[in-house]
């Protein structure tokens, strides 16, 4: 039996939120914040909380066996998701849990920097505190970059397998792009992943290719910085991982 959280969890979600708004309003109401600081706070939180589901994901995928607790049970529920990419995101209670239990360990560890000693230690509280908000949401974001309530997983793989076979990357994202035109994302949503302040459909779904790549799983603002080297750890393991499955055939 391994120790796993719970997929879907009211409390956990009005816990997330309280920790989080707790979090938030002690970074608000410093006397360090102002409005540039503000907008600062936002991006470099986005860009580490994006960077933080990145390694979480790829040691989802190719690190944690399934016997480690908490974390095993995740990376189960990540490869079966690779066969199956069909997230709803309208399944919020389970969207949210799974959000809310990243978000009070954040909220919690920001709220406990004595930030009132330095200027320094506010502004790393700040960015865990705003990455406490990202991550309360990423799995509902990760969900919209699927919307796999309204494809199929057999026609999403038929045109993903198709869509993989072009060498242009343009042109793979471009008729990405068209593949999710065709599912009734809510307009809020599509023009903040056009705009790429949430995870972009075309971008996330280059991860499915090959899943060497474009592991991150809020923005892919981080994409840049660990794509060299998770694609290069990841090919020297699926190497690997052939070479021993050629050994056992003999």
């Amino acid at each position: 039996m391994v120790w796993e959280l719970p997929r879907e969890s009211k409390l956990t979600i009005v816990a997330g939120f309280v920790c989080v708004s707790v979090a938030i309003w002690s970074t608000l109401s410093s006397s360090y914040m102002s409005l540039w600081l503000f907008l600062l706070i936002f991006l470099v939180s986005g860009f580490f909380a994006d960077l933080l589901t990145a390694f979480f994901h790829f040691g989802f995928d190719y690190v944690f066996p399934y016997s480690t607790p908490i974390l095993g049970p995740i990376a189960r529920s990540f490869r079966i998701h690779h066969d199956n990419p069909d997230l709803d995101p309208s399944d919020y209670i389970e969207n949210l849990t799974r959000g809310a239990q990243a978000a009070i360990l954040l909220a919690i560890i920001s709220l406990a920097i004595p930030y009132q000693a330095a200027f320094l230690w506010f502004l790393i509280s700040a960015v865990i505190a705003g990455m406490s908000v990202w991550a309360i949401f990423f799995h509902q974001i990760h969900s919209y970059s699927h919307m796999g309530a309204h494809l199929s997983g057999e026609y999403y793989l038929s045109r993903v397998a198709e869509i993989e076979k072009l060498q242009d990357i343009k042109e793979k994202k471009r008729q990405l792009n068209q593949l999710f035109k065709t599912v009734p994302i809510p307009a809020p949503i599509r023009i903040l992943q056009n705009c790429r302040i949430i995870l972009n459909p075309s971008v996330h779904n280059l991860h499915h290719m090959s899943f060497e790549s474009d592991f991150s799983s809020v923005n892919g603002w981080s994409d840049w910085i660990t794509n060299p080297l998770f694609r290069h750890i990841a090919r020297k393991y699926k190497a690997a991982a052939q070479s021993s499955a050629e050994m056992a055939a003999h």
